[in-house]
């Protein structure tokens, strides 16, 4: 997945939220990544699953969806190989 830090990305439900929401992400690792809640999208959360958390949940990649400012999908740009020598 070509997913990148500050990518703003979107979320259907995961198991800490029944609710989809969207958000940034703040760090990524191999199979998941560490997103930032957008601050509206926390009113409707179950934020008392995130509190020791504050804003930010770690989410799968699979769970993830990259969107634009309007919140509309992304279409995922194939990252380039390089060659082996």
């Amino acid at each position: 997945m070509a997913l990148h830090e500050n990518n703003r990305v979107f979320c259907e439900k995961t198991e800490l939220f029944s609710d989809p929401f969207y958000g940034t992400i703040t760090k990524m690792y191999e199979h998941s990544a560490i997103v930032k809640v957008e601050p509206d999208q926390l009113s409707k959360k179950e934020t008392d699953k995130i509190d020791s958390f504050g804003d930010l949940v770690v989410i799968r990649h699979s769970e993830l969806q990259l969107v634009d400012a309007e919140g509309k999908a992304i279409a995922e740009p194939e990252e380039e190989l390089e060659a082996a020598e």
